[in-house]
């Protein structure tokens, strides 16, 4: 299995897969697609912090690939360096032929896990692995700062949950104080994490839907747009040729 990443840490939103995956299905690979040196962070220690939480889910160190930090993609413009990027990821899907490959929903949280969502697609259509796709978080329905954590946009779509236990889903929110360079982060999303893992099927993974990315993931503003990121029609522009053809396109195409 292969998971595409936008950022380290990102993996938070999925621990019971990918230790699920590697302890009784086979290697799970991971590729992270920006350098995760937001702000001035650095991106060595970063990196640190998810292979010591990755090592405890049973994945080598050999099988985590920081692609965004070899190709110089930063951390909140991987949208303006997707060609880049996408010649890495390919190499890389070529060497390990997945299985499946997991990838951020297309949800409008972070411009990042967006652009990684159209990337994850072509990486699914090059393969011809199953895709799938997982939730991080979004503002949809929701205004200012507001988002929704480990929460799908509803649509029609095949979903799978994973039944997780109390112990491990502890063991997870401990897992999230590692991240101790994101420390800022992580007081605004471990209150919301920790009332989603109250559930036991908390994480959820669904099958992908390339057509949607013709389209703004939701009606109104995006989370990212309201928090200073990218206008939705700049992300649009930057990434047109990786998203799937607008309506207008495709109907131009039938005739």
């Amino acid at each position: 299995m292969l998971v595409v990443l936008a950022h380290p840490d990102d993996e938070f939103c999925l621990f019971p897969w990918i230790q699920s995956h590697a302890r009784d299905a086979g290697p799970v690979h991971l590729a992270y697609l920006t350098d995760g040196g937001w702000g001035g962070q650095s991106i060595q220690r970063r990196q640190r912090e998810s292979l010591g939480v990755l090592r405890r889910l049973g994945v080598a160190d050999g099988h985590v690939h920081f692609l965004g930090a070899d190709l110089h993609a930063p951390d909140g413009g991987l949208h303006l360096h997707m060609a880049a990027v996408a010649g890495g990821l390919f190499q890389l899907v070529d060497t390990l032929q997945p299985g499946q490959v997991m990838l951020p929903a297309w949800e409008g949280g972070h411009q990042d896990h967006d652009a990684a969502h159209l990337l994850g697609c072509l990486a699914v259509q090059r393969s011809g692995a199953r895709g799938w796709e997982y939730c991080l978080y979004h503002g949809h329905g929701l205004i200012g700062p507001l988002f929704n954590l480990l929460a799908f946009i509803k649509r029609d779509a095949v979903v799978e949950e994973i039944d997780t236990g109390l112990l491990e889903r502890i063991r997870y929110v401990g897992f999230c104080l590692q991240y101790r360079s994101q420390w800022k982060s992580f007081m605004g999303l471990l209150p919301l994490y920790v009332l989603r893992l109250l559930r036991s099927n908390a994480f959820k993974r669904r099958s992908i839907d390339y057509a949607l990315t013709s389209e703004r993931p939701h009606a109104g503003p995006l989370l990212y747009e309201r928090r200073g990121g990218p206008s939705w029609d700049d992300f649009a522009a930057a990434t047109r040729e990786f998203r799937s053809a607008e309506p207008e396109a495709r109907e131009d195409h039938r005739r």
